[in-house]
């Protein structure tokens, strides 16, 4: 059950993840957890192996999980991805987003967060125009 996007909501954040995906050879995952999650960084570890995002070629995949319940977001990205980005990088992505979600606007959120990784990506792995989406850039909702 989703009930943090309506559909149009999910295609714009779709549009996005594929936009920025289309600018580099990273991949970009987001998580929706209708559920009550008392730890979200290890809810979020479980989803990053779970979705195969250490499985990309290139290692530079990055989830975003949203957990409504506990109004948070954790941010992670694979170890490719990681080893490029300043101490706080993760942390910062994830206060731009919680402010955009203090003041209800939900998809400027999550498409703020997918910006900042895809503008990360393109700069360290820019797109060779023939890169395959290794994983799909559908919404997961667990709930």
């Amino acid at each position: 059950m989703n009930d943090f996007l309506n559909k149009d909501e999910e295609q714009a954040v779709v549009e996005a993840i594929s936009e920025e995906e289309q600018r580099s050879r990273g991949e970009i995952r987001v998580c929706v957890c209708s559920r009550w999650i008392m730890r979200p960084e290890a809810y979020a570890r479980k989803m990053f192996a779970g979705l195969g995002m250490a499985e990309t070629e290139e290692r530079n995949g990055a989830l975003i999980v949203v957990v409504p319940r506990r109004h948070r977001f954790v941010v992670l990205g694979d170890e490719g991805l990681d080893g490029v980005v300043g101490p706080g990088y993760w942390e910062g992505i994830a206060a731009e987003m919680s402010a955009h979600l203090k003041q209800g606007r939900r998809v400027e959120a999550l498409v703020a967060g997918v910006r900042t990784l895809g503008a990360t990506m393109a700069e360290h792995w820019p797109s060779d125009g023939g890169g395959a989406d290794e994983l799909s850039n559908d919404i997961v909702f667990d709930g």
